[in-house]
């Protein structure tokens, strides 16, 4: 791996890691503010499966679709095919408006939280950036 593409996944790695804290700010807040924090969650495991994907030089589409992303990583690494993202896909763009308000309860955020950290730990591993 070049210096710049070092680089450039670390960029994806750091943006990942704000939706993250953001996602931890928001759960441990009163009021709650759950939605949000799921939607950061989703960003987040979003941009490490594309950072994954970019490493292994793998093109993917403009896409919030995290079976589609996670279809992807499978293909490359069958270590992925272990990942169940649920329905996190659903806080990407429905959850964000008030017509499909969804509003899930602390347990379901915080598993999703802690997917995102199984999936960034997983994903350092691979690239060891």
């Amino acid at each position: 791996m070049t210096p710049a593409e070092r680089t450039y996944l670390a960029q994806w790695f750091e943006k990942a890691d704000h939706d993250l804290i953001a996602a931890a700010l928001m759960i441990d807040q009163q009021p709650l503010i759950l939605d949000v924090a799921c939607f950061h969650c989703q960003q987040a495991i979003e941009k490490y499966f594309k950072a994954f994907l970019i490493f292994k030089k793998q093109d993917f589409p403009k896409t919030h679709n995290l079976d589609m992303l996670l279809n992807l990583c499978s293909q490359q690494d069958a270590d992925f095919s272990a990942i169940d993202v649920s329905n996190l896909e659903d806080f990407a763009v429905r959850g964000r408006y008030p017509h499909d308000f969804i509003i899930p309860d602390k347990e379901e955020t915080d598993r999703f939280y802690q997917l995102a950290l199984t999936v960034k730990k997983m994903i350092q591993r691979k690239i060891a950036l």
